[in-house]
């Protein structure tokens, strides 16, 4: 039987990027379908969060989530994260219409969303059912079928194969296990080294 997870993230957050790439392997050695769902981390670091710019790329994945299905937001959101993070080429709304085009997806869904109100409206909902549910205050952030979830993990490279499956393992383990909250260390390195 699949297991479906939620996974929340902001195309912008490199650490949210690397644990995309592991939960993407991990869906491949185990049996997990995965949700694409929001986060806004400028609504989390802003004074109003209710009045923090939804960025063009969450914009333009909720127009997409709402217009055609889960499986083209993850593909926008790889080919977003692959032009971003691995490619370094910024976060600009040309890197954004050139991932659409990536995909195969008209390069003016961005333009659309940027005037769509109710694609910020669902960067937001799912931005508070992260909160709400889970107490989420940041990406990436991983909630199971139970509705439990946690922040994490945060990894600077994303483990291949079987290895990922393991961490796969034991990170749900640890969502689902009643008693835990937290394990920490501090970063000693980039995203992706």
């Amino acid at each position: 039987m699949r297991l479906a997870i939620r996974f929340h993230f902001d195309p912008a957050c490199p650490w949210a990027w690397q644990t995309s790439k592991w939960i993407r392997e991990a869906s491949r050695v185990r049996d997990l379908d995965i949700e694409w769902r929001f986060f806004s981390l400028k609504m989390v670091n802003s004074d109003r969060p209710e009045e923090a710019d939804i960025s063009p790329a969450l914009r333009t994945l909720a127009l997409v989530t709402r217009e055609f299905d889960n499986e083209q937001t993850g593909r926008l959101y790889e080919a977003l994260g692959t032009r971003m993070h691995d490619r370094d080429e910024g976060r600009s709304v040309e890197v954004v219409k050139a991932a659409l085009k990536d995909v195969g997806l008209e390069s003016a869904l961005v333009d659309r969303a940027l005037e769509d109100e109710d694609s910020a409206k669902a960067v937001r909902a799912d931005f508070h059912l992260a909160v709400d549910e889970v107490g989420c205050f940041g990406v990436p952030t991983i909630v199971m079928p139970s509705g439990k979830g946690l922040f994490g993990p945060v990894l600077s490279t994303a483990p291949t194969g079987e290895e990922a499956g393991e961490l796969w393992d034991h990170f749900s383990w640890f969502v689902e296990h009643d008693g835990f909250f937290e394990i920490k260390r501090e970063r000693d390195r980039e995203p992706g080294s």
